[in-house]
């Protein structure tokens, strides 16, 4: 995602078909008075989204303290706690001081805890970590930390062996290091792995932590203080955020600090405690009353109640062999679906059954992680927990089959078990098919050359550079290269109807690819500047319809056909490929703004958005080049005269093709070089080297050629009679395809190189009749200004794993504050 505007843009289009749908968003028609119903639709379903796991909201000690409060100060106490609070403040505070153990500080939310916090205590000196999977609040409050200058990464999940590398080598250049996670994770359930972030700040002095344990509070440790401070009591270095508006039954967020020190600054210039509004008198008494409940032993009678209810929700569910994304004893139980229709699906179902869970799907966890979330709470009988775990285990397998999927592939998604290997680095592609829908058939080809190509070529042949024999070009270049990146593995697929007529073709490659491939150019700047240490960093494996080196629309479809079964069979089919390879990524490209229809399929089955670069295509469809002069605005002509023109008697140009001599070992370096320089400076499109065989074997195929141009004397000094600039480019039947260019950018500005290339390109294709260039991606603005008409496309992506686009999120923001 390249801006703001593009990630609301996903969120709303993956969300609100889910909305829709009545999966999100619902609105509850009634709440039962016992806290254990809510009404939808005119029924009354159990409820399995309340976090409040102790049930204190309809205790009547808390309703009273809420009356009495009201009864006392009103319904408001309208005042800035800068100017003055409320008298049940203190004395809350004073509570929850004896609660922790350690000073605390009430917040009108825990959101609005964070925000008050993290701008005091973190400051351009020091550098941050966010784990991976730590709350949204957290990290939209630590923006302003980008901001100011702070360093800013994020961490894979839990992965301390990580951070530790990260601790040694940012306590070099920072004051302190911030760790920031989460007790509880909201999602899956998962724990923070307190004990070994206690021996690293042991270890070492420069770290802090500052964990959210917002669903960790109540349910757990001594007077319900939450899991954080129940593995870690005060610590000198370690802030904590919690929540009331989870078990404790009433709205606010609180922080707990170590000193009353660091609790005096916060109150004092943490922006949330000077300019937003308190909390009201009911919510306060209500909180009065609940602290005193987790004084008394009340709460811990209460979280024995729940400890036994989660006990049994674990037996349940590993008796039916249900994949539970953690096994840990916490009050949240993620079943994990993998795909998101599943997730939809199992919704509805459980809706249909009396429950009501919450749909947990990208982005709000990793695309392949997607599941229903059940918050356990002491609402809910034990029969209500038989009953929803036996619906679970009727309706989940039968959702997975009716979508392709199996138990394995979500246990290998949640790593609940070894996922597929992928076999010996030389082994053929093994393709594991889906079962098709009625009346299609799928044709899988590992090579090229079993294609029929007279029908390949019909079908997709004119689009750009992969008719069969370009194609067969892309399997000779690809293979046998020294570069894991550049050897590629191809699966050519075809699906036909019940009467063998094609409905669908399309080809994918397997390969290794940048992660900030299409990311903007200065945060590829800085993953660049990362990968001279780590040359890995952010790399993946990816399934990916087409390739690296081909553009246009890969995607052929029968519209007056079940191109809809078709597309999902394909889909199924490459998603099992994608889990035997154990790949990153699997992206469907090239999908034409304007085709709603691919796209609204591609967004239910999770698929991701990511605008593309537009893509450059030329008419040739003049008479000759004062025709091609007139067809250009009056702002092209004028930059034609004064910038491109002026330099055509300066060049010689030299084609080379199957038929010329064999590039000699030093001109084949000299084009790779050039070739080298543009690839450098186009971060645009971060895509890894290509491999250096590419012009041996493009000048080895008969559909592929090489323009070099030369600058003639007395324009020539400093060049030693070499190339300055090249264009390598694919003869289709119709199109030129201009996919592969090198410059010397000594030449660029001075003697126009790149405009007289794309200039002699352009007449080139037309003298040799070709009727349309396909220009590609990339140089849009000056492409225009030759007459190529630009066009809109995306790319869908469903990865397994979202530390890619956290990662590249965060450097998005440091290198534009």
């Amino acid at each position: 995602m390249r801006k703001r505007s593009e990630v609301l843009d996903m969120m709303d289009r993956l969300f609100t078909p889910a909305a829709r749908r009545g999966l999100l968003y619902c609105e509850a028609e009634a709440v039962g008075a016992d806290g254990r119903t809510v009404r939808l639709g005119g029924r009354d379903l159990v409820q399995f989204s309340s976090c409040s796991y102790l049930g204190l909201e309809t205790h009547p000690a808390l309703k009273q303290g809420a009356i009495a409060a009201i009864e006392r100060y009103g319904t408001q106490f309208s005042a800035s706690r800068a100017a003055i609070s409320c008298p049940l403040y203190a004395e809350l505070e004073d509570l929850l001081a004896d609660l922790f153990g350690t000073p605390a500080l009430v917040a009108p939310t825990t959101t609005l805890a964070h925000a008050a916090a993290l701008p005091v205590i973190v400051d351009e000196r020091d550098a941050v970590i966010l784990d991976q999977q730590v709350h949204a609040s957290v990290m939209a409050s630590i923006d302003h930390a980008i901001v100011q200058g702070t360093h800013v990464e994020v961490l894979r999940h839990n992965r301390l062996d990580l951070l530790e590398a990260r601790i040694r080598d940012l306590r070099q250049r920072h004051r302190k290091v911030w760790y920031l996670g989460d007790g509880v994770y909201s999602m899956h359930g998962d724990l923070a792995p307190m004990s070994g972030l206690a021996e690293l700040l042991d270890r070492y002095e420069c770290l802090n932590l500052y964990m959210d344990d917002a669903h960790g509070m109540s349910w757990t440790g001594p007077h319900g203080r939450g899991y954080v401070l129940a593995q870690l009591p005060r610590h000198e270095r370690m802030i904590v955020a919690t929540s009331f508006a989870k078990a404790f039954g009433v709205g606010g967020g609180v922080l707990v600090v170590p000193d009353a020190e660091t609790r005096r600054r916060l109150r004092t210039v943490g922006s949330s405690f000077t300019f937003s509004g308190p909390l009201q008198p009911a919510n306060l008494g209500a909180a009065i009353a609940s602290a005193g409940l987790h004084l008394s032993g009340e709460v811990a009678r209460l979280q024995a109640e729940l400890a036994a209810r989660m006990a049994r929700w674990n037996s349940l569910c590993e008796a039916h062999g249900l994949p539970l994304a953690s096994k840990a004893d916490v009050p949240i139980r993620f079943i994990g679906t993998g795909r998101p229709q599943v997730a939809y699906a199992l919704v509805a179902r459980m809706m249909e059954e009396g429950f009501f869970p919450t749909l947990s799907v990208f982005p709000t966890v990793p695309m392949k992680q997607a599941g229903v979330r059940f918050a356990l709470n002491l609402h809910q009988t034990d029969d209500d927990l038989e009953r929803a775990v036996a619906a679970i285990a009727h309706h989940l397998p039968r959702e997975l089959a009716r979508e392709g999927s199996s138990l394995a592939e979500v246990q290998a998604a949640f790593d609940l078990a070894p996922p597929p290997g992928p076999g010996p680095a030389d082994a053929p592609a093994r393709l594991v098919e889906a079962a098709p829908a009625a009346g299609l058939s799928l044709e899988h080809h590992p090579t090229a050359a079993a294609l029929d190509a007279q029908e390949w070529d019909r079908l997709l042949g004119s689009q750009g550079t992969y008719d069969v024999n370009g194609l067969l070009f892309l399997e000779a270049a690809f293979t046998g290269n020294p570069e894991p990146e550049n050897n590629w593995r191809f699966h050519y697929l075809i699906v036909r109807d019940a009467d063998r007529r094609p409905v669908l073709a399309t080809f994918f490659t397997a390969a290794r690819w940048k992660d900030d491939l299409l990311a903007p150019a200065d945060v590829s700047r800085e993953v660049e500047a990362r990968r001279v240490q780590d040359p890995g960093f952010l790399t993946s494996e990816a399934v990916t319809m087409g390739s690296l080196l081909s553009e246009g629309a890969h995607l052929w479809l029968d519209r007056a056909r079940d191109w809809r079964g078709a597309l999902d069979l394909v889909l199924r089919t490459m998603e099992r490929e994608q889990a035997r390879l154990g790949a990153d990524h699997l992206v469907v490209r090239d999908v034409q703004a304007s085709d709603h229809e691919v796209q609204d399929v591609l967004t239910e089955r999770g698929f991701a958005r990511v605008p593309m670069p537009e893509s450059l295509t030329l008419e040739l469809d003049w008479a000759d080049d004062a025709a091609y002069m007139a067809k250009l605005s009056a702002k092209a002509r004028l930059h034609q005269r004064k910038k491109v023109l002026p330099f055509d008697g300066w060049y010689d140009e030299a084609i080379r093709d199957r038929r010329a001599t064999a590039l000699s070992p030093a001109l084949h370096a000299h084009l790779y070089a050039l070739y080298e320089a543009v690839a450098a400076r186009n971060l645009d499109f971060n895509a890894f080297r290509l491999p250096r065989k590419l012009f041996a074997t493009m000048l080895g195929h008969p559909r592929w050629e090489i323009m070099a141009l030369s600058l003639r004397a007395p324009h020539d000094a400093g060049t030693d009679g070499l190339p300055v600039a090249f264009m390598a480019s694919y003869r289709g039947d119709d199109h030129y395809v201009p996919l592969v260019c090198g410059l010397d950018y000594r030449y660029v500005t001075s003697h126009g190189a790149y405009r007289q290339l794309l200039r002699r390109t352009i007449m080139r294709a037309w003298r040799e009749g070709f009727t349309r260039i396909h220009f590609g991606i990339g140089a849009a603005h000056e492409k225009t200004r030759f007459g190529c008409k630009a066009r809109q496309s995306h790319v869908f992506m469903q990865s397994s794993d979202g530390y890619a686009m956290e990662v590249l999120g965060q450097m998005m923001k440091t290198v534009r504050r």
